[in-house]
C-alpha cells in the first residue's frame, strides 16, 4: 500500500501544515473559539481536502452530518434553503449540532450561486460550508466575503520532514534526518504531499532490494534495519 494511504492523517494533530498561523486557525474552529464558513485555498498536493474532512469530524464528531451531493446536485435543488433548514434543523438533534458541507473544487461551480448564499445565511450557524479550492478568486465575491479564506500554501520539505521519518521508522528504515530532508529538498519544487510521500514509497522500496540509495553530500550514518 503507498504511503499516502496508509499513513493519511486520522486526526488534526497529524496533519502537514504549511506553517503555525494556518494550525492555530484551524485550531481555533475545532475547538469551537473560531466559528463560520471557510475556503481552504492553495496549489494541487498541500491536503485541503483531508484536512475539510478532519475538521468536520473534529468539529461534529464521527456522526458529524456532512452533505451527501456534491456541489453541481446541490446548487440544482429547487428550495434549497429549505433543503438546508431541514438539514440543520435535524443536526441539532444529534451530536453534530450542525450540517457540514465540503465542497471540493468551489470555483466550478457557476450557477444559481445567489440561492447559494441566501441559504447559507438562512440556516446561520446551523450549517458549516467548508470549500476547497485552487483559484479563490474565481468564487463569486459574495460568497467569499462570507466565508474566512485560509490559505494552504506549498508545503516545504522541512515541514514535511517530520512526517516522512515517522513513515520510514514505523517500516523500520532509519535514515539520517539531513539525508532525508536533502532529498526532499529535490521535490520541494512541486510543494506537493504525494511527491514528498512518494520519496518515502521510493526509499522503502530499495530498502527491500537491498539496492544502494541516492548519493548525498554528507557522509551518512550507519544504515539500520529494524
Amino acid at each position: 500500500m503507498k504511503c499516502e494511504i496508509k499513513y493519511a492523517p486520522t486526526n488534526l494533530d497529524q496533519v502537514i501544515y504549511p506553517n503555525v498561523a494556518v494550525q492555530r486557525r484551524i485550531q481555533g474552529y475545532a475547538t469551537g473559539q473560531l466559528e463560520g464558513h471557510m475556503i481552504l485555498h492553495g496549489p494541487n498536493g498541500t491536503g485541503k481536502t483531508t484536512l475539510a474532512n478532519l475538521l468536520v469530524q473534529a468539529i461534529g464528531g464521527e456522526d458529524a452530518m456532512r452533505e451527501t451531493n456534491e456541489h453541481e446536485d446541490l446548487l440544482d435543488k429547487r428550495d434549497l434553503r429549505g433543503y438546508l433548514r431541514q438539514a440543520a434543523s435535524l443536526a441539532r438533534l444529534t451530536t453534530s449540532g450542525k450540517h457540514f458541507m465540503v465542497l471540493n473544487e468551489f470555483d466550478t461551480a457557476k450557477k444559481k450561486l445567489s440561492q447559494f448564499w441566501t441559504a447559507m445565511d438562512a440556516c446561520g450557524d446551523g450549517v458549516m460550508v467548508i470549500m476547497t479550492t485552487n483559484k479563490p478568486m474565481e468564487i463569486d465575491p459574495s460568497i467569499r466575503s462570507r466565508c474566512d479564506l485560509v490559505e494552504m500554501p506549498a508545503i516545504s520539505a522541512a515541514a514535511a520532514l517530520a512526517r516522512v521519518q515517522f513513515i520510514l521508522q514505523a517500516e523500520g528504515l532509519q535514515l539520517d534526518s539531513a539525508q532525508v530532508l536533502e532529498y526532499l529538498r529535490l521535490r520541494e519544487h512541486w510543494g506537493d504531499l504525494r511527491k514528498y510521500f512518494g520519496l518515502a514509497d521510493e526509499l522503502l522500496y530499495l530498502q527491500r532490494n537491498d539496492l544502494p540509495f541516492p548519493p548525498w553530500s554528507s557522509t551518512p550514518r550507519t544504515l539500520k534495519v529494524m
